[in-house]
């Protein structure tokens, strides 16, 4: 967990705040953004990033965490996993990328209020 000060101004701008810092993030640890918020008919995938010989399909989940400080984390589910494999195998295939190694990561930040926040890397989730 990485604990950091960056502004949120309000729940209603905390996922693309979230998206935002976890990007940064990525690249400070070397990754490319291939992506962002790849769109299709059945969804859409947060983040797309290069590194090494993965393409990383990440899902990034924000919350306040509140005086109960629950991960935003525990919100993957079994059904989100799984559309979101359907989603890269989707994106693999329209990208012309088959050759390609996918891999799920799941990013999740929470915010102790409207500067701090703690950011959580799960590499390979599910």
């Amino acid at each position: 967990m990485i604990p950091k000060r960056y502004p949120a101004s309000s729940s209603r701008h905390l996922g693309v705040l979230g998206e935002s810092i976890a990007a940064d993030f990525l690249k400070e640890k070397g990754y490319f953004i291939r992506e962002k918020n790849f769109r299709c008919k059945i969804g859409e995938i947060d983040l797309i990033a290069d590194r090494n010989e993965y393409l990383v399909f990440v899902e990034v989940k924000s919350r306040y965490a509140g005086k109960m400080n629950i991960s935003p984390l525990i919100s993957m589910t079994k059904a989100k996993c799984k559309k979101l494999r359907i989603l890269g195998e989707l994106y693999l295939v329209q990208k012309k990328l088959l050759k390609r190694q996918p891999r799920f990561d799941v990013i999740g930040i929470s915010f102790q209020d409207k500067e701090h926040y703690t950011l959580e890397h799960i590499k390979n989730a599910f």
